[in-house]
């Protein structure tokens, strides 16, 4: 793990913990949660210790939350959302990130630091400084090793979205061009943090979108993920 800003890149990061983390990234409806469990799999299957959490919910406190987070018919302005979300990682790294990561074990992270830029920043309109200073706090400078951005076109993603049986949460009813700028926002970190960033395209088979993270995986880190 390797300490730095979640918007500028940083110049010379100083070590940090033995473990690796890993973020699945993407908007609403990506299948970023399916390849998130689909490696987590494969890891069980090879006996690989890993640990499997995401972002809000991971904690007992994250799970209240999240409950508000999501909840549509709770009014929440963008800023208060912001400080929900930072109290929710902050309370993540502690219990979660940090300890596994001292550990040097594997971390796979549904949502990290990168969603709350996407979403409240680009979507929101809130300070990307503000954003990154809150981040940088609530994770004392941890950053993903690796992160896995499935990037699904707006067009494609209203479809996804209407097949799902459960009811819609406080961020997939926010509408086109909302997630129009979330997904600009994920392509603007994806070209500043190239040196972490996985760009995969969405629409892809699952079983090849797959592989494409599995190679990746072993191009990076030899040995660490059975491969």
């Amino acid at each position: 793990m390797t300490p730095s800003d979640p918007i500028s890149p940083s110049v010379s990061p100083p070590a940090g913990p033995p473990g690796l983390l890993v973020a699945f990234e993407g908007v609403d409806g990506s299948g970023k949660s399916t390849q998130l469990r689909r490696l987590s799999a494969r890891l069980a299957a090879a006996k690989i210790p890993h640990t499997v959490t995401k972002e809000p919910g991971a904690t007992p406190l994250g799970k209240k939350l999240r409950e508000i987070l999501l909840d549509p018919a709770l009014p929440a302005s963008a800023l208060a959302q912001l400080f929900l979300f930072q109290a929710d990682r902050a309370q993540h790294r502690q219990e979660v990130l940090s300890p596994a990561l001292d550990r040097g074990g594997i971390v796979l992270s549904d949502r990290l630091s990168d969603a709350t830029m996407a979403y409240q920043a680009f979507g929101f309109g809130l300070s990307r400084e503000l954003v990154a200073t809150l981040t940088r706090v609530a994770l004392d400078g941890l950053r993903p090793d690796l992160t896995v951005l499935l990037d699904l076109p707006v067009e494609a993603l209203e479809g996804r979205l209407s097949a799902r049986a459960e009811g819609r949460t406080r961020f997939e009813r926010l509408g086109r061009d909302y997630f129009d700028r979330v997904r600009r926002g994920y392509l603007e970190i994806a070209r500043v943090h190239a040196d972490r960033t996985l760009f995969l395209d969405a629409t892809l088979p699952p079983d090849l979108l797959e592989k494409q993270i599995d190679a990746e995986l072993a191009r990076r880190f030899p040995g660490r993920f059975g491969r």
